[in-house]
């Protein structure tokens, strides 16, 4: 337990980094930019303090829109998933008293799948329809919505096989 603040730090920075240095210049069919630093709501453990959750979400989407020079989209969406994280993890989980501490803790392969695609959509959606911001463009939101996230899942679950289960 002590060790989490540390592991939540050098996975914040960790995230980072290789989003702006690795993934930000990977461009899968020519248009595509995988969204990876949405581990780092995969990484936080659920019964964890969501004051700082939403801190380190407004922090997470500021840092990764200074070092990329967008104009505020990765904030305003890693933000929005902050707030309405507990609501994802209350549908994915259910609301009972078997809802895990975290992720990695939990053995139910559906609900940890529901909630990374939940996640992942969510913000993906929440990116592109700032980014785009018109009516016009909504076929451009759903279509880039739909093969970023898809893109952001399988490297998300190949990041995610790495990790030991707890059992």
């Amino acid at each position: 337990m002590k060790s989490f603040p540390l592991v939540s730090v050098v996975s914040f920075v960790v995230l980072v980094l290789a989003q702006v240095m690795v993934f930000n210049h990977l461009h899968v069919f020519k248009t595509i930019n995988p969204i990876i630093y949405l581990l780092f709501f995969v990484f936080y453990r659920f019964e964890s303090n969501q004051t700082l959750l939403i801190a380190l979400s407004f922090l997470l989407g500021f840092s990764i829109d200074l070092l990329s020079q967008s104009g505020g989209a990765h904030t305003i969406a890693t933000l929005t998933i902050g707030f309405i994280r507990p609501f994802i993890i209350r549908y994915a989980f259910g609301n009972t008293m078997e809802t895990p501490q975290s992720y990695f803790s939990d053995n139910r392969i559906l609900n940890k799948l529901i909630y990374l695609v939940l996640l992942v959509l969510l913000h993906q959606l929440l990116y592109f329809t700032i980014v785009f911001y018109s009516i016009d463009a909504l076929y451009h939101i759903v279509k880039n919505t739909l093969l970023t996230s898809i893109i952001s899942l399988i490297l998300m679950g190949i990041t995610i096989s790495f990790y030991p289960t707890k059992k």
